[in-house]
């Protein structure tokens, strides 16, 4: 059978036309992202400018601004979704390529039509959602400026509508043909009945119901629309099939996972993340774990772990930790003979270890969803974060012996350079670390404060060129843009879960079993494990969490406690199929196929879990350092 764009020849408009609209889309697509790049930057900066200004006048001229929150929380939708919308057409959101890429180029093409058809339709649907929305919010205004909350609702639509632009552009790539005409028709065919809406006239109950929804969920996945398109495709396609859920409703849960102040320390820990990469802080700290372990065979892959965990700490997040050092230890281990696929498990893995960081992502999700003390959890994080960062050191050890990889000998009289050049690094974590623990400042403030403690750093060091500074700034962007957008739809998604039910149905099945508070923490711990190979970790806290807190608290299951053992679940999901985002990215930076290193994980897979075993059975590990520090009790 033929390429379905072999067979549309018939249907090309003449060369010289269609290489003019190509030439024109694509002067449009350039000129639109180059707009945008450019405000999200702006938008970034400012961004850490009011986070900074704040802290300022809070902690030098005692005097708070009240509205600094709320002008930082509209800055960041803004240089968020702008940030959305320039990933969009750059290819920087995930996708899952386990099943296109066992394909025949004939089979992929045809993939690939459904999967732009796909997310096109559900564009369309967000864009519409939104304009439906627009009057609503335009009557509410914001508690400190008194503006109107369309201004920042407006960031949505926008970037809607510049994805919109550039859809076109990344399927209209070979002139007008059947394939850009099918995608359309996908694309508007998913609209019309999300408008209809179908489940006002076919009333779908039971399995059939759970199987639909299912279906909706993966088959867009597996087909290679984006993750987070993917989300939002199944919670608009409830939406339709439902009918009895307004379609403004996609746009209103959109903007509010957006909408939460403790998300905009995401973009300022990537942004910081990015920066001690341009400036060599990333690599001072390789070179000062290379000091601590580098005689030891298979030094490097504990030099790895190391510097993952100390990095991970001060970026607080486990993607821009992974990204960060992978980009620079990946080359360095496989040069030395560690195979490819071992290199991209451990770095994953070992990415990870920046969930159990005091300013984590997942840790800052969990403080805002269930209204616990970030400092506490910041403590009780610590002390696992060392037993998850040992049992993988002593993994790695035992793979080198087995395959004779080399050691790392560091003369002598490279410790206190290589010492020395790290401290600043190193500096950045006792910051972090103080401020987080002291209870100095919100998350979003030491963000920013890194940031600029950073940028600092880039000037000392001279590394604070203006072009790698703003492509630093760029790279950030995309993926904190990405990670938020997926948050975004996620909590879409969890809405429409809770709404069906989902939630109390997994919570009748488990309570059916036991309410013991062991059995209790193992069983919905279980539960989590499963969610993560499937969910991000917003869809999990906003849509499943809150289901199961009357159940841990009837079960004494100290919150804290959880927090670091859903932390630890979480680290766990990313490096389990089908959504390991952290061996996406290894793999990249590997050079292998996912599935090699899906196979090379399932070790540090097994050790995770025995850890959070650990963790689970014995409260005084995550608690003891918490009622050191604060006096907290531990049962």
């Amino acid at each position: 059978m033929e390429d379905m764009n072999s067979a549309a020849d018939t249907m090309h408009l003449p060369n010289q036309q269609s290489s003019g609209c190509m030439k024109l889309l694509e002067c449009i697509s350039d000129f639109v992202d180059r707009i945008c790049t450019f405000s999200f930057v702006l938008a970034t900066i400012a961004l850490v400018g009011i986070t900074l200004f704040g802290v300022f006048f809070r902690y030098v001229l005692n005097d708070s601004l009240v509205w600094a929150d709320e002008a930082a929380l509209m800055v960041f939708l803004w240089a968020t979704c702008l940030s959305i919308a320039s990933g969009y057409l750059h290819d920087k959101h995930v996708t899952l390529d386990l099943f296109v890429q066992k394909l025949t180029p004939i089979w992929n093409a045809r993939v690939s039509v459904a999967a732009e058809g796909l997310s096109l339709g559900y564009l369309l649907a967000l864009t519409l959602s939104c304009f439906e929305y627009l009057p609503l919010v335009e009557g509410m205004r914001t508690d400190a400026l008194r503006w109107p909350c369309s201004i920042p609702f407006m960031a949505i639509l926008v970037a809607c509508v510049i994805m919109l632009v550039h859809w076109p552009r990344r399927n209209f790539t070979s002139g007008f043909r059947l394939t850009f005409i099918l995608k359309l028709m996908i694309g508007g065919t998913f609209l019309l009945l999300m408008l209809l809406p179908i489940g006002q006239y076919v009333e779908v109950t039971g399995y059939l119901r759970g199987a639909m929804l299912l279906a909706a969920l993966f088959v867009p996945m597996l087909l290679g629309v984006p993750v987070a398109l993917a989300l939002g495709l199944m919670a608009t396609f409830y939406v339709g099939t439902v009918g009895d859920v307004p379609f403004t409703v996609g746009a209103e849960q959109v903007f509010n996972g957006f909408n939460i102040i403790a998300l905009m320390a995401i973009p300022l820990l990537m942004l910081a993340g990015k920066l001690m990469h341009e400036a060599g802080i990333a690599k001072f700290i390789v070179d000062f774990a290379q000091v601590l372990v580098g005689r030891v065979r298979g030094g490097l892959g504990a030099a790895n772990v190391i510097a993952s965990f100390i990095f991970g700490d001060i970026s607080g997040s486990a993607v821009s930790d992974t990204a960060a050092i992978g980009s620079l230890m990946i080359p360095q281990m496989k040069k030395r003979g560690y195979m490819a696929s071992f290199c991209a498990a451990l770095q994953g893995t070992s990415g990870t270890l920046g969930m159990m960081a005091p300013l984590s992502i997942t840790l800052l999700l969990y403080a805002a969803a269930t209204n616990t003390s970030v400092s506490r959890l910041a403590a009780a994080s610590v002390v696992p974060a060392f037993l998850l960062a040992g049992s993988f050191i002593v993994l790695v050890l035992i793979h080198a012996r087995r395959n004779n990889y080399p050691r790392e000998i560091v003369d002598r009289t490279e410790y206190l350079p290589r010492t020395v050049k790290a401290l600043p690094g190193l500096m950045g974590l006792v910051f972090l670390a103080s401020a987080i623990l002291g209870g100095v400042c919100t998350p979003a403030e030491v963000g920013g404060l890194l940031v600029g403690y950073v940028t600092i750093l880039a000037i000392f060091y001279r590394k604070a060129k203006p072009k790698n500074m703003y492509q630093a700034v760029v790279e950030a962007g995309h993926i904190s843009g990405m990670t938020l957008f997926m948050a975004a739809t996620s909590g879409f998604l969890g809405f429409v879960l809770a709404r069906d039910l989902v939630p109390k149905h997994v919570l009748d099945f488990v309570t059916s079993i036991s309410t013991e508070n062991l059995a209790v923490i193992f069983m919905v711990s279980f539960v989590f494990f499963v969610l993560g190979m499937f969910l991000e970790p917003p869809a999990m806290i906003f849509g499943f969490l809150p289901s199961f807190l009357p159940l841990l608290a009837t079960a004494h299951v100290d919150p804290v406690h959880w927090g670091v053992l859903l932390c630890t679940n979480m680290g766990l999901g990313m490096i389990t199929p089908p959504v390991a985002l952290n061996l996406f990215i290894t793999a990249q930076l590997a050079d292998v196929p996912f599935a090699g290193a899906v196979r090379a994980t399932v070790p540090f897979m097994i050790i995770m879990v025995v850890d959070i075993l650990i963790i689970a059975t014995f409260p005084a590990i995550p608690l003891g350092l918490p009622h050191i520090i604060f006096g907290y009790p531990i049962p």
